[in-house]
């Protein structure tokens, strides 16, 4: 196995599709209706496989001898910081013109907690929804962009020296996570206690299961496992809207375990099986494009649906202008902001701009 995954250096299509997946999870708690309740399950779907795409990337650089990090971080810019920016912008326009109950400092404060990636601290010391979720949503983007500060060198250092012994330290702090995911879970009920839904150690979980699930792959260490878990890859992306139909919102933690290891489960069956079912579902043009531009998506929707929600309330109605509306923004920020900045700052510091790296959220 590890021979096939270092030849293949293509992209797998299905993972477009499990982006879709996540990003629907995420739009069915942010519709106007809010059919699932456990929505944000979504964003764990976008970590793991976050996890596991820009780990897979960066142990490949290390097979030509290592990692280029300033040009890492120059991808990771390109890719993330147009649209966001724009997202940002407008945003600050429409709460300087629309909410006069709000100080400039109101506005702004959260406004640069998102663009320095850092809305997760800012929710974690008591601003949770401080402008009615107009910035908020953007605390997953932190969260990933505090770990891959760091990630790069661990690899660098962990990786040259001893591959398993490093794989080891992952598993022992994916233990770490788990129990104070489980911990939190089962001793107590609090609604979106913001250490447990916003922490960057409670949601590193998947994330850190998406990088070593990267390493297992590349190496081809238990190859048995994989096996046996492949063909349970169509179950697992059926369990996660069941999951996020559910109502644990007091309890977020015990998502993030169970979107955790769903996640990696179809992780695994598209990866090493992507012509199965599964692959094949999740590589069909409709889901394929929901993730080419789940970034987009993710960034306008919530915007959308605060301006739908002031004209038709909590109604189907609303959901199907909140679609409408956001699709629309996505397509244009897709198509006139993302890609043509990324290819230019591409160009500029003569960069590749492959398809497997990019935000997979949230």
């Amino acid at each position: 196995m590890r021979d096939e995954l270092v030849r293949d250096r293509g992209h797998h299509p299905g993972l477009d599709g499990v982006r879709g997946v996540a990003i629907l999870l995420v739009l069915g708690q942010h519709a106007p209706t809010r059919p699932l309740i456990d929505g944000f399950v979504g964003v764990t779907v976008f970590f793991c496989l976050s996890g596991y795409l820009i780990t897979t990337l960066l142990v490949r650089q290390l097979l030509t001898g290592s990692i280029d990090v300033r040009a890492f971080y120059r991808r990771r810019a390109a890719r993330l910081c147009p649209a966001l920016l724009t997202v940002v912008a407008v945003t600050i326009v429409v709460l300087l013109i629309g909410r006069r109950d709000l100080g400039v400092g109101q506005i702004l404060a959260p406004a640069g907690a998102a663009v320095a990636y850092t809305t997760s601290l800012f929710d974690w010391t008591g601003h949770v929804f401080a402008t009615k979720d107009y910035f908020n949503y953007t605390w997953s983007l932190s969260v990933e962009e505090q770990f891959y500060l760091l990630w790069p060198f661990a690899l660098l250092w962990g990786c040259r020296r001893n591959p398993r012994l490093f794989a080891a330290v992952i598993v022992s702090l994916i233990g770490v996570t788990l129990v104070l995911d489980l911990y939190l879970g089962l001793s107590r009920a609090v609604k979106y206690d913001q250490h447990e839904y916003f922490g960057s150690d409670t949601n590193a979980l998947p994330i850190l299961a998406g990088a070593l699930l990267a390493i297992v792959l590349h190496n081809g260490w238990p190859s048995r496992t994989v096996r046996y878990l492949a063909p349970c890859a169509l179950l697992a992306v059926a369990l996660l809207p069941v999951v996020a139909y559910r109502n644990d919102t007091y309890r977020p933690s015990l998502v993030i375990v169970a979107g955790t290891g769903l996640t990696l489960v179809a992780l695994i069956g598209v990866v090493t099986r992507p012509r199965s079912a599964t692959g094949s579902l999740l590589a069909s043009g409709p889901m394929r494009w929901l993730g080419e531009r789940s970034y987009s998506i993710y960034l306008w929707n919530v915007l959308a649906r605060i301006a739908i929600l002031k004209v038709f309330g909590h109604t189907l109605v609303g959901d199907l202008a909140w679609i409408a509306m956001f699709v629309v923004l996505a397509e244009v920020s897709y198509r006139f902001v993302e890609r043509p900045l990324r290819a230019k700052l591409a160009q500029k510091r003569d960069l590749p701009a492959p398809p497997v790296l990019g935000p997979v959220r949230a």
